[in-house]
């Protein structure tokens, strides 16, 4: 095996590996879609929302 013919099968390989990647994203986010729409809306977790900011603690005045 020569060196273009070693590029070759590099570079098919590499395209395979990303079609298979990118094909299962796609069935993942398609089943994720599916399993939401049948579950009813209490089992659905919202999405995330921005966290509370605490409320700043004023330091008291010492007891005398």
């Amino acid at each position: 095996m020569n060196l273009f013919e070693l590029l070759q099968v590099i570079a098919v390989s590499s395209l395979l590996t990303l079609a298979c990647v990118w094909l299962s994203r796609s069935v993942w986010h398609q089943g994720q879609a599916l399993l939401q729409s049948l579950l009813p809306p209490r089992y659905l977790k919202s999405r995330r929302s921005p966290r509370r900011t605490s409320t700043p603690v004023v330091p008291k005045a010492p007891h005398e």
